[in-house]
């Protein structure tokens, strides 16, 4: 009996057409999936590049906060494809990171390509973006910050009173 068993496993080789179809179609779903995470399109990358402004806009603000006494400022390039991480009193040079580089950000940087394209507009004549001590924005009235790249534009919002940053879709 245990032989007869074995025997009908040894047997059979291949796999049949319902396994067969069953595999292409896990192979079809896994790439229905992965095929858009892996796109380049305007919007991921857009969003991308808020993300990054955010974050720098808010480490300005808890810098600010930490030391009031040398307070950082974000300024937007002149020409709109970037911005620096600045001390207030000198919003010429950049501040470091802690691995020594500039804190720029450059959208033609050839180390960037992937976010080529890509515009930063403002409405405050110096380009600059301060936060007082208690991490409220420094400014009469609120900024117009926005990101464009080709119809697509991401909105960036900071609270006049609680300083918090917050992306929009337009």
């Amino acid at each position: 009996m245990a032989s007869r068993q074995r025997g009908s496993i040894v047997n059979r080789r291949g796999l049949t057409l319902v396994e067969t179809i069953a595999v292409v179609v896990v192979i079809l779903g896994i790439a229905g999936v992965a095929v858009p995470l892996l796109g380049n399109d305007a919007g991921s990358r857009l969003a991308a590049a808020a993300m990054m402004l955010r974050d720098d806009l808010e480490q300005a603000r808890y810098r600010t906060i930490s030391d009031p006494s040398d307070p950082v400022a974000l300024v937007v390039d002149a020409d709109g494809l970037g911005w620096s991480l600045v001390r207030d009193a000198d919003p010429t040079t950049s501040i470091t990171k802690g691995d020594g580089t500039a804190w720029t950000v450059r959208f033609d940087d050839p180390r960037k390509t992937d976010l080529a394209g890509i515009r930063v507009l403002t409405d405050l004549a110096n380009g600059r973006i301060r936060f007082d001590a208690r991490g409220v924005l420094a400014a009469a009235e609120k900024p117009s910050i926005r990101l464009e790249l080709g119809e697509d534009q991401r909105r960036l919002d900071i609270g006049l009173v609680s300083g918090l940053v917050a992306v929009r879709h337009d």
